[in-house]
């Protein structure tokens, strides 16, 4: 008790000081603003980054136009995309049956489940018409189903739980603007 008796005193004198007060307060700044400034360091990347996958679903799914400061692999990756959904826009829309697709959420599950893949000579083989089948008369929110048919017709293609969320937001932002 005599230590914290001793700290008490010590504490109410500093504190009683104008100049003690100052230096009390320096110390507090001093050990808070690194944790500040990586708070900071961190929203300001964040929002980058953020900005940067609206862009590039902009591009993809709206044809902006590609930013010049995108890497000859983002514009690639662009184009490439571009182009699955627009074979995914024609096989729907050749269907008879059309009414029995949501297509942004074929769109939003191709995009999720490619976001980021190299175009291959593989690309051909992949049946792009029985990927558009998976989602046949199934509304959005009975998207598990779609993602049963994938992992039955496509096992090689993995729905993750990021895949899934990714698909939300993506979902959400083709038919109701929000972006996240």
């Amino acid at each position: 008790m005599a230590a914290g008796a001793i700290i008490a005193k010590v504490a109410a004198a500093v504190l009683s000081d104008k100049k003690g007060r100052e230096i009390v307060l320096i110390l507090i700044t001093a050990i808070l603003m690194p944790i500040i400034l990586i708070v900071l360091l961190l929203t300001a990347l964040l929002t980058g980054a953020t900005n940067a996958n609206v862009s590039f679903v902009d591009c993809c799914f709206k044809n902006a136009a590609i930013p010049a400061e995108f890497t000859d692999e983002q514009c690639e990756a662009i184009e490439y995309m571009r182009a699955q959904i627009d074979i995914i826009d024609k096989i729907i829309a050749d269907k008879e049956n059309a009414d029995d697709y949501d297509t942004n959420m074929v769109k939003a599950v191709f995009y999720c489940l490619q976001f980021g893949a190299q175009p291959s000579e593989d690309d051909d083989d992949f049946d792009m018409e029985q990927f558009c089948v998976c989602f046949e008369d199934i509304p959005y929110p009975e998207i598990e189903q779609a993602y049963e048919n994938i992992s039955d017709n496509f096992p090689e293609l993995e729905v993750t739980p990021n895949v899934k969320t990714g698909v939300e937001n993506i979902y959400k932002y083709l038919t109701e603007g929000v972006r996240r």
